[in-house]
């Protein structure tokens, strides 16, 4: 019998209508065992939950208040979605009390650890009122489990927790419940009991977790999406639906830009070979995307999909005898690191190093990469380029703005005679002029960077010649030829 794990992450959980859906899945198959919960995501007209959360733990620790306007906000969330269902206001006001009785205990902990207890108390509330209605409402044998009292230690920064070894024997008890377990996402604590929460989008990560932990046959992720498609939507009409794809491939992908979901949740069920199921709560009964850890390939179709991010930099640093120096990629890397600037692909020649970072990275950010306080301000790129020519004594350095980094991703690639050319090809043919072009060791990837052009035309350009040129009905092909 399978044991499946599922995830609904906030815009699942935004509504009484999709709440209603979800229980219809876990009324329909007693395989589904364990419910993963974010916080109610975005409803017109209402902030979001978690930035309320974020908001409120931040003034009671500037000014000592949890603002009352933020409490009735989160309030009104909750009444949004729960008295539909039939849940008094009287009893979601009950729950709602824990927040009030996390606010009062500032005093026992440092910022963070205050932050991280607020901060995930949103799928807490969720969770619990979500098991009041599956109970109470639709009759289902169902029971919240606290992450506090089954183990779900966590490690690290208290706002970017990383899982805890010991964790995992925790989490295999979920599988000896015989209810239909009712788990919230996101937070944990440390070994000492203190409040600790994953980076954000981390209910990813729970899930994820689990999964491994309970030896899940399936991990299913419900959103609005229909499944994983082979290229942005926004840019190629009605392109193919992947049914299957290789994590691999998945991670080559969203690498560059596919929001699936968070990278590192993927890394767990990865490992147990645990396949991923990508579905439509809408849609139900389609099958969605599968992410496993191998395929059936067809190399008459060896790519599975067309990845790209516009507005991108390229940093161009020429240094003579740059070769001949032991540790001239050490000190770059170690500039980039300390203004805490993430690159996105490197390129070298004998004398010149091309580094690929994505423009927001120059913006104010937060310094972790969880959530908190701290910011680093606001980069100048042209000082920026200044400082590197400095620092490392360079000939030049350029940076070349408004660019875009395409990414054709493929098992199938791999020992396939002429797939550059049909690359380079189909982008002559349209005009598109290649910047940078990397092949990736593992021949999984190619790696093209172009000029973005006047509103992206030439990024417009690329991806749909890329895409029809490799992925045009593909589905409809592997169909039809068996």
């Amino acid at each position: 019998m399978s044991f499946i794990v599922s995830k609904f992450g906030g815009w699942a959980n935004a509504s009484a209508e999709r709440l209603k859906k979800a229980a219809d899945l876990f009324e329909s198959n007693p395989e589904r065992r364990i419910k993963v919960n974010s916080a109610i995501g975005k409803i017109e007209g209402l902030p979001k939950v978690t930035d309320l959360l974020i908001e409120g733990a931040n003034k009671r620790i500037k000014t000592g208040t949890f603002p009352d306007e933020i409490k009735k906000f989160i309030h009104d969330n909750h009444y949004k979605v729960f008295e539909p269902l039939d849940i008094p206001k009287s009893r979601i006001n009950e729950i709602m009390d824990l927040l009030d009785l996390y606010i009062d205990q500032y005093e026992k902990y440092t910022p963070d650890y205050f932050r991280a207890l607020i901060i995930g108390t949103g799928e807490e509330l969720f969770s619990r009122l979500d098991t009041l209605y599956l109970t109470e409402i639709r009759k289902l044998n169902a029971r919240y489990v606290d992450p506090r009292e089954i183990g779900h230690y966590l490690q690290g920064h208290p706002l970017d927790g990383k899982i805890h070894d010991m964790s995992y024997e925790n989490l295999a008890n979920l599988r000896n419940y015989q209810q239909i377990v009712v788990y919230p996402g996101f937070f944990g604590v440390d070994v000492k009991s203190r409040p600790m929460i994953y980076s954000r989008g981390g209910t990813d990560k729970t899930a994820a977790d689990i999964a491994k932990a309970t030896h899940a046959t399936i991990y299913e992720n419900w959103k609005d999406v229909d499944g994983i498609y082979a290229a942005d939507p926004r840019i190629v009409d009605h392109p193919s639906l992947i049914s299957e794809v290789t994590y691999k491939e998945i991670r080559e992908l969203s690498y560059i830009s596919f929001d699936v979901l968070h990278q590192e949740a993927m890394i767990p069920v990865m490992k147990a070979s645990i396949p991923i199921n990508i579905k439509n709560l809408l849609k139900p009964s389609e099958n969605g995307t599968f992410i496993v850890n191998s395929r059936q390939l067809d190399h008459h179709y060896p790519v599975v999909g067309v990845a790209h991010i516009s507005d991108v930099c390229f940093i161009n640093v020429e240094k003579t005898l740059m070769n001949e120096e032991i540790g001239f990629a050490d000190s770059i890397l170690t500039i980039f690191r300390e203004h805490k600037v993430s690159i996105d692909q490197i390129t070298t020649g004998i004398d010149t190093m091309c580094l690929v970072v994505a423009t927001d990275q120059f913006e104010e950010k937060t310094i972790h990469t969880g959530i908190t306080e701290g910011y680093r301000k606001k980069i100048n790129i042209d000082e920026f380029a200044q400082y590197l020519k400095s620092w490392l004594n360079a000939d030049s350095v350029q940076i070349r703005k408004n660019k875009t980094l395409i990414c054709v991703v493929g098992e199938g690639m791999i020992h396939t005679v002429g797939l550059l050319n049909r690359i380079t090809k189909a982008l002559t043919e349209n005009n598109v002029n290649i910047e940078l072009l990397d092949q990736g060791p593992s021949e999984r990837n190619v790696i093209i960077g172009i000029d973005s052009g006047k509103k992206n035309e030439n990024a417009f350009k690329a991806v749909n010649a890329i895409y029809h040129e490799f992925l045009n009905n593909y589905e409809n092909r592997k169909k039809n030829n068996g």
